[in-house]
């Protein structure tokens, strides 16, 4: 059974996260635990543990403060953590994609396909740096 943590200041869709996981590792035959994330005390270095961004509307001062709090607690707590964004389909496909990577015993069932490629040039293949160089040259200059 995997144990996840999912934090995240106020407004930053850890309930709904939490409910699309759940289901969706059903789903695969999974179990999912999520871990009460009332005191920090609460999660063991063997639970994942995934932040949510601050994505899903303008972040507030005080969703800004308390975002800095989590990750400054987590780090000071030596804890690995991974911070999910996107909206709705695509949170829950990188919620996923981290899951895989914090447990690697689910990483086959949990991974996402890779996304397409973006870029065909031949600066794809090339190790130039003179030739990106160049072209972000030309592009500052136009």
């Amino acid at each position: 059974m995997m144990k996840v943590a999912i934090l995240g200041a106020a407004l930053t869709g850890k309930t709904e996260l939490a409910k699309a996981l759940t289901a969706h590792l059903n789903e695969l035959g999974l179990m999912l635990e999520i871990v009460d994330t009332a005191l920090i005390d609460h999660i063991s270095p063997s639970d994942g543990v995934l932040l949510c961004g601050l994505d899903l509307a303008l972040p507030s001062p005080e969703q800004i403060k308390a975002d800095l709090m989590i990750r400054n607690t987590l780090l000071a707590a030596d804890m690995s953590f991974q911070v999910v964004y996107g909206h709705g389909r695509q949170r829950l496909e990188n919620a996923l994609y981290c899951l895989g990577r914090q447990f690697p015993t689910y990483a086959k069932q949990l991974d996402r396909p890779e996304p397409p490629t973006r870029w065909l040039g031949t600066c794809d293949i090339c190790s130039d740096g003179t030739c990106e160089h160049q072209l972000f040259r030309r592009l500052t200059q136009a």
